[in-house]
């Protein structure tokens, strides 16, 4: 299962009449270490100052139980005011803490915990939009795609402008076979945000899955030029020009991917089949070797269509068969 694109990190900016007291203050400074932490990459130093925020207010873990556990978080706490560019929202600190801990769980692989931590979230803010995207983002690593469906619909409804929420929507659709229901939210995403490059780069997906390698190559084209480190765009191009047949450019852009993200898996696959159907039989073995050392599941698919490209090397054919993966699309 692959991963959404972006998880959303959320700051918190109090108001003034937070301030004012004691306790909300000391809140405010563990908040604030916890994103620094965050940012720093200390996950467990991050959870450790979001538990404070949220043990800080007795009133915040009800009969002493573990503050772990999200069914047990209640209480009126102060509230502060988010600013995402979108639109104000008014977020309890306990809600944002619980929010950003539940990132932290995540960015560890604790995926129950960090739902936990969202549920959480909502039963105290259940408007926060951000919440319901990050839970969706979980539930999607998780394998439970209808409930991520949900959840990124319910960011939809409450932000009607929110593209990512419509690139994700997009990408859950999509893994369960609904692909005009992903063509259409990947092109709400690029009405929304024309300069939203992985918008262009997923509805290429879907462009390619249904053989339209040109209209593909045009949406990679523009994912690439709006960001140019997004490898995956260059890996797919590189698929779009292969199915054409032009081996040589496809292997450029295989390069250009694996110059950008070295442990890229799809892409030293695909310039090995690529090298392999041009003869170049030890460079493809190294492209096969850095494949596996990244994603060792790969391995039976792999010989499969290894196979496949050399006894089409053999016949002569002009392309090789096999399922040629697109793969990487969602960053």
């Amino acid at each position: 299962m692959r991963r959404f694109p972006l998880l959303l990190f959320f700051l918190f900016a109090l108001t003034a009449s937070v301030a004012q007291a004691q306790t909300p203050r000391s809140a405010e400074a563990y908040f604030h270490r916890g994103v620094a932490r965050f940012t720093k990459g200390d996950l467990d130093g991050a959870i450790a100052d979001y538990d404070r925020v949220i043990e800080i207010n007795p009133r915040v873990v009800s009969n002493g139980a573990d503050h772990r556990d999200a069914r047990s978080v209640r209480g009126n706490l102060k509230e502060g005011i988010v600013n995402r560019g979108r639109s104000l929202a008014i977020i309890p600190l306990a809600a944002a803490a619980c929010h950003n801990r539940g990132l932290a769980r995540q960015a560890k692989g604790d995926l129950d915990w960090a739902i936990a931590d969202f549920d959480m979230a909502i039963d105290l803010s259940p408007r926060f939009a951000e919440c319901y995207f990050s839970r969706g983002t979980a539930r999607y690593r998780k394998g439970e795609v209808d409930e991520a469906i949900a959840d990124l619909t319910r960011v939809i409804e409450i932000h009607p402008s929110y593209p990512l929420a419509y690139v994700n929507r997009g990408n859950a659709r999509k893994a369960k076979e609904e692909m005009d229901g992903a063509f259409a939210d990947y092109n709400r995403a690029i009405q929304l945000d024309p300069r939203l490059a992985l918008a262009y780069n997923n509805r290429a997906v879907i462009r390619f899955a249904r053989g339209d390698f040109d209209l593909a190559i045009a949406d990679y084209d523009t994912a690439i030029k709006l960001d140019p480190r997004l490898a995956a765009a260059y890996n797919n191009r590189g698929a779009a020009r292969q199915a054409k047949g032009d081996l040589g450019r496809s292997l450029v852009d295989y390069s250009k991917a694996i110059a950008i993200n070295p442990r890229f898996a799809f892409a030293h696959q695909n310039r090995g089949l690529v090298r392999l159907l041009q003869g170049q039989d030890a460079e493809a073995e190294n492209d096969f070797d850095e494949c596996l050392a990244s994603e060792k599941e790969m391995k039976p698919a792999l010989e499969q269509m290894i196979r496949a490209a050399k006894l089409q090397r053999a016949q002569r054919l002009p392309q090789p068969s096999g399922d040629y993966k697109a793969g990487g699309q969602e960053r």
